[in-house]
């Protein structure tokens, strides 16, 4: 046996010998081997029980017996116990060591198997990472997975009580599965120190420390525990009952269980966010519900005020503007200068008044009407509506150039009125300077195509621009120019229902333009223009 064992580490192999049975078996229970070269007759037991016996400890171990020419018939009988291959005696190193070889390229294969079924079980439970499962699903796919690993005889899986104060047994696998005492389960104390130094030793850069996973506080049917953490979280245990010894348990082994174990992590992260975001939706849409009902009450209120104020409050006004009218009619030559001045303001303040109700009322219906998006020709309006604004202007007419409008998508009518008061306050505004001068265009603004109306008027301080589109906002004097400062309101509204913005530039006694962007769409493509770049039109103020 000596001599056999020098001559095989002169060939390269680490050998160990024993000239007793048990004395081997004990050996490959203490530390792992890769081949077993063993005669069939031998003083304290035959060959083929010392190869059972070792099968059992090791079922991937490579079996070679010694034969004599006598005992074929028994070498045979060892093939079918697990052994490789057989080897005639009395034999030559050269006979020896192609068989060697031959049994190591098995076991070698039958490792790889095993890590690849390993592997294929991991790549399983990734797969609960992109799916979002629930947190029972992931504890079932992750002991399916760790019951896949090599000489595991029972796996069992720990996540924290409620209250985080102890662990419960989740679930647990295999052919040695057993009951777990809950009282060996608290994770106070011990057990948060060993999850804490756990934890280091398998972050830690290296290899880690095995005898931390071995010396766990908790029940003692579980042999190899592991943390399984997750985004500084911990989620739980994951333990091992091995049917070998502790110094069996190879580095890659417990490798193997420390990738099970952080894939099993992640899984479980990601499932609590996955339950956080469906209960975070779940909230969202109980709000979206309430919010709907609270709006759903706010338009029948709006309702019922626009109807009071387009029938209670219309009436009176009317009252009053007839019955001045018919005063003035009928007693107005009696009546003296300050009497009719008095009487005229009384007349006006009703006129007002009532512009007001139907500009408020025509908000209201801006507001709540549905959109009917279609592609809109906005230049031939824009062509539209300076031809009817300038119609009753007579000799004295603004200089209005239009420049290059793309089609747009929205609702043509709505639009049609945002044209209408943009060009409408431009004429206002600009009416009063020697040369009037009106300019609508378009400019691309990076994805989005930005129009704009520019006039040479009175302008206005820039300062005050966030009351620009507000309710009934004005920032001249009624004197000035007539109008009740609700027509860039529902422009505003408009554009915004679009899903666009307005905003604009201006300058005191130089003029003014507003800008408004619309969301592109496919199903109205933007023919292409040339136009200025967005960084001339000066300062903005966002809406």
């Amino acid at each position: 046996m000596r001599a056999l064992c020098d001559t095989l580490e002169y060939e390269g192999y680490l050998t160990q010998g024993f000239t007793s049975g048990r004395e081997a078996i004990a050996a490959l229970r203490e530390q792992p081997f890769d081949l077993l070269l063993t005669d069939l007759t031998m003083p304290d037991i035959d060959g083929i029980a010392l190869l059972r016996a070792c099968r059992e400890i090791d079922g991937e171990l490579a079996c070679i017996v010694m034969t004599g020419q006598g005992t074929i018939a028994t070498a045979v009988d060892a093939l079918k116990t697990g052994a490789l291959d057989y080897v005639l005696k009395p034999f030559k190193v050269n006979a020896i060591l192609p068989v060697l070889a031959r049994a190591l390229a098995t076991r070698s294969l039958q490792l790889e198997n095993i890590q690849l079924r390993e592997s294929v079980s991991i790549h399983e439970l990734s797969r609960a990472i992109t799916q979002g499962l629930e947190h029972g699903e992931v504890v079932e796919r992750t002991l399916a997975a760790a019951g896949q690993h090599s000489y595991v005889s029972a796996v069992y899986l720990l996540v924290p009580t409620d209250d985080g104060h102890a662990l419960r047994l989740a679930g647990k696998t295999g052919s040695g599965a057993e009951p777990l005492e809950s009282a060996a389960l608290l994770l106070e104390g011990s057990g948060e120190l060993w999850v804490d130094q756990a934890r280091k030793q398998l972050e830690a850069p290296g290899d880690s420390d095995p005898r931390v996973l071995f010396a766990h506080p908790f029940d003692a049917r579980i042999g190899v525990a592991l943390p399984i953490v997750a985004g500084g979280k911990f989620f739980g245990v994951l333990g091992f009952s091995s049917s070998r010894s502790q110094q069996r348990i190879s580095p890659g082994q417990i490798k193997a269980l420390e990738i099970l174990a952080r894939t099993a992590a992640t899984a479980f992260e990601t499932a609590a966010l996955v339950t956080q975001l469906r209960r975070v939706n779940e909230e969202l849409e109980l709000r979206v519900r309430e919010r709907t009902r609270e709006l759903e009450i706010a338009n029948r209120d709006l309702e019922a005020f626009s109807y009071s104020v387009s029938h209670d409050l219309r009436e009176p006004l009317r009252a009053v503007e007839g019955f001045c009218e018919m005063f003035r009619a009928e007693f107005g030559a009696s009546v003296p200068e300050p009497g009719r001045r008095i009487l005229q303001r009384i007349w006006s303040g009703a006129s007002r008044m009532t512009q007001l109700v139907n500009d408020l009322l025509h908000f209201s219906r801006f507001s709540r009407e549905p959109l009917h998006c279609l592609r809109v020709p906005l230049r031939e309006i824009v062509l539209q509506t300076v031809a009817r604004l300038k119609e009753p202007l007579g000799e004295r007419q603004p200089s209005v150039q239009v420049g290059d409008l793309p089609d747009c998508f929205g609702d043509r009518s709505l639009l049609e009125q945002v044209l209408i008061n943009l060009l409408s306050n431009a004429f206002k505004f600009s009416a009063g300077r020697d040369a009037p001068c009106i300019e609508v265009g378009a400019l691309r603004q990076g994805e989005d195509i930005v129009y704009y109306v520019r006039d040479n008027g009175v302008g206005f301080d820039m300062r005050y621009a966030d009351k620009l589109f507000g309710v009934f906002q004005r920032l001249h004097p009624q004197e000035a120019f007539e109008g009740t400062g609700i027509g860039l309101s529902i422009v505003h509204r408009i554009i915004t229902r679009h899903g666009g913005r307005v905003w604009a530039d201006s300058r005191l006694n130089e003029g003014t333009t507003l800008y408004f962007s619309l969301p592109a769409q496919i199903e109205a493509p933007i023919a292409g223009f040339s136009g200025a770049s967005a960084a001339s039109t000066g300062t903005r103020k966002g809406l």
